[in-house]
């Protein structure tokens, strides 16, 4: 069986109000590695000002003691993609920009390779989204 170094990769960007993420943001990124679930290849946050005026920061330029964890593939995400990620931001919030691989996936990714399947397309819809839809549609 293929075995590859790293299973899919997806981009987020998740808001949160203010300049910096609560812990509560962090620690449910960091429950999600330590479950095995996901790995974080890169980490970037970006800031809208209330003026509107996009800001992009490092990892470690947002961790006071400078104590900011190490990531796989730090700068992984470009310029182009933060930008992309970071259109509707709105002025006076902020964004975590991740780039996670998905480790459950891995395996799968896998054994398509080595059936000659590949995943030619992939659509995601947000978790409150499809709450929604169902709470309101099923039966």
């Amino acid at each position: 069986m293929t075995t590859f170094d790293y299973g899919p990769i997806e981009f987020y960007a998740i808001a949160f109000e203010g300049d910096r993420p609560g812990p509560a943001v962090l620690q449910a990124i960091d429950d999600l590695v330590a479950s095995g679930t996901v790995n974080v290849l890169d980490l970037v946050f970006a800031r809208r000002s209330p003026e509107g005026e996009l800001e992009i920061l490092e990892l470690s330029d947002t961790i006071d003691d400078g104590g900011a964890p190490s990531l796989d593939l730090a700068g992984l995400a470009g310029q182009d993609d933060i930008l992309f990620l970071a259109e509707n931001l709105q002025p006076g919030s902020s964004a975590a920009i991740l780039v996670i691989e998905l480790l459950w996936a891995k395996a799968f990714a896998s054994a398509l390779y080595d059936a000659g399947g590949a995943v030619i397309a992939r659509e995601g819809i947000p978790a409150p989204i499809v709450n929604a839809f169902l709470a309101e549609n099923a039966d």
